[in-house]
């Protein structure tokens, strides 16, 4: 699966974030808690998860939005080179 936009169910209520399902037991979830980062989640959380309906934006204006909010807020090392390959696979 390549790298999608969803809706994330999580204790602390719903989050908008970019899903990388590369591997075999996890999955990479980005998402903005007070700053960009790289969470590490196993695939049965997708359950949890849906695509995001509507009108949706391509890939590469994803990005730019979650980098520039990575920039004002802080972002970890993880999350620029997530973002990166978010933007090469666009």
């Amino acid at each position: 699966m390549s790298i999608e936009l969803m809706s994330y169910h999580t204790p602390q209520g719903f989050k908008t974030v970019l899903v990388d399902n590369d591997g075999r037991k996890w999955m990479q979830v980005l998402m903005m808690d007070g700053n960009l980062v790289v969470k590490k989640v196993s695939n049965e959380e997708t359950r949890y998860m849906k695509p995001c309906v509507g009108k949706t934006k391509a890939m590469s204006t994803l990005v730019k939005q979650y980098r520039s909010f990575g920039k004002k807020n802080g972002m970890s090392k993880a999350a620029k080179t997530f973002l990166t390959k978010a933007n090469k696979a666009a």
